[in-house]
């Protein structure tokens, strides 16, 4: 079945394909520790929320990224569902990450909820929360 093409239609897959894009960035620059490429996707306001309900913001995101202290060996997702509202897009995913944080192995799957919001043309990642999936 072919979908009708309208403006409305053609505008949110192509919003859609741009965070499409903005993740794969993101997960690349996650799973090579890439701080430069992370210091451009993330806005200079971001926060997260991790598993345990603390909030990270960029600065010490990034600070913990160059220094070792959180180290990415790879970053998968799937289950990707990305609802866009104008300038504001909000991704949830399941990520099945490898990684250290501070000597702890953190590995396993997560469900993400990532909000991005289109600033001077670029599409940032303004706010992320992870969830722990444990047994299902």
């Amino acid at each position: 079945k072919s979908k009708p093409v309208g403006e409305k239609v053609a505008a949110s897959s192509s919003v859609e394909q741009a965070i499409q894009q903005r993740l794969n960035e993101l997960n690349t620059a996650l799973g090579s520790n890439d701080t430069v490429a992370l210091d451009r996707i993330y806005a200079d306001d971001y926060t997260l929320v991790n598993m345990s309900g603390a909030v990270t913001t960029k600065a010490q995101r990034l600070a913990a990224i160059k220094s070792g202290e959180l180290k990415y060996e790879s970053v998968s997702v799937d289950e990707v569902n990305i609802r866009s509202y104008g300038d504001t897009a909000v991704v949830t995913d399941r990520a099945t990450v490898k990684l250290q944080d501070k000597g702890q192995d953190l590995s396993g799957q997560y469900r993400v909820t990532l909000t991005f919001v289109k600033m001077k043309g670029a599409w940032q990642l303004v706010a992320a929360q992870n969830t722990r999936i444990t047994g299902q």
